[in-house]
């Protein structure tokens, strides 16, 4: 019997990272963990803070925003905000937790989805041996020994409400907060939280796309307890928002992962306009144009940068999203009240000429 020494095997895919240095790959990853601050996020956060101190009667604090506008990173600087300013409490009492931060996963099970939400938030409180303890539920005012293997919804809010209480926390921040909305009417979801607000004196911040503003206007008791905010992207008409993202453009020019290096600030109003004005838009379009650069040997093409911009039928959908998100929550947003500028200019001329 012969052996067909002729038979040709399949070529082997290339690994994604043949080829690339380590430098390189090490360089990608500081350009994908890059975080620009935008200033609109300072004044944000100039409005947000007060809202979260005990006795603002803001229960609830929705942060909306664009895709990739810089959501994540607002949550990670308000919780490090958070931190100092409760840094004194923490000290004078190692048993406080006195923020909590989850994520409001979507995991596909709509029944379940408060039970999950529930059960983060009670692991973010360190309840010691939540898993074992026998469930509780309320029944004509009273609490009832519920015998079932795990815990029911009712049974983890009477812990959770008891937790928060007792950790004396004082601000619960949930991200991806839209999730919410599948987790049941959206007026029920409001009530539990603000149900849950009035008994712990825990307020909740949630962050999320425009969708959350479908959690608050049916229920006018969830609109008085309720202040939106909402996190500005860039806008290519305004000259300083052209100069700001000008230097977004440059500090994330300046964690090119190649040595031929291309000039994207020169372009900088080219790429605000493609990217809508949000920096993780942006940064997705550089990131995908150097890994290109990288898998061509570290060597820069201008058609790069074209492949990686998003397709024109997907950025479309992106933006009638956004513009329609925008014109939503616009006059129901902090700050807009019942006063325009012209008629409070003379309120204020009266109060101080009284």
């Amino acid at each position: 019997m012969t052996t067909d020494t002729n038979t040709t095997e399949a070529p082997k895919k290339k690994s994604w990272i043949e080829g690339l240095t380590q430098e390189m790959i090490d360089k990608q990853l500081a350009l994908y963990q890059t975080r620009v601050k935008h200033p609109a996020m300072q004044k944000l956060l100039d409005d947000l803070m007060p809202l979260l101190m005990p006795h603002s009667e803001s229960n609830i604090i929705i942060v909306t925003g664009a895709t990739g506008v810089g959501k994540s990173t607002l949550t990670r600087v308000v919780l490090k905000s958070l931190m100092d300013e409760f840094a004194q409490l923490v000290m004078s009492d190692a048993a406080v937790i006195p923020m909590i931060s989850v994520e409001a996963y979507a995991n596909g099970d709509v029944r379940h989805g408060f039970k999950g939400l529930f059960q983060g938030l009670i692991q973010e409180l360190a309840e010691p041996g939540a898993e074992q303890k026998t469930p509780v539920t309320i029944k004509e005012g009273r609490m009832v020994v519920a015998p079932q293997a795990k815990y029911t919804v009712e049974g983890l809010r009477t812990v959770l409400e008891k937790a928060l209480t007792l950790r004396r926390t004082r601000v619960g921040v949930i991200d991806e907060a839209a999730h919410l909305m599948r987790f049941g009417k959206d007026a029920a979801v409001m009530d539990t939280l603000k149900s849950i607000a009035n008994t712990s004196g825990c307020k909740w911040l949630l962050v999320g796309s425009f969708d959350l503003f479908d959690l608050v206007v049916e229920n006018g008791q969830v609109a008085r307890r309720t202040t939106i905010l909402n996190l500005e992207r860039y806008q290519l008409e305004a000259p300083e928002d052209r100069v700001m993202f000008r230097d977004v453009v440059k500090k994330l020019q300046a964690r090119w992962p190649a040595d031929d290096v291309p000039n994207f600030v020169a372009i900088s109003d080219a790429l605000l306009e493609v990217s809508l004005g949000c920096v993780g838009l942006l940064k997705s379009l550089l990131l995908d144009a150097s890994a290109m650069q990288l898998r061509n040997g570290g060597v820069w093409k201008p058609e790069f940068l074209k492949k990686a911009a998003k397709a024109n039928k997907l950025r479309e959908v992106i933006r009638r999203e956004i513009e329609l998100g925008e014109a939503k929550v616009r006059d129901a947003l902090h700050g807009e009240s019942l006063w325009d500028d012209d008629t409070f200019s003379k309120l204020v001329h009266k109060m101080e000429t009284a």
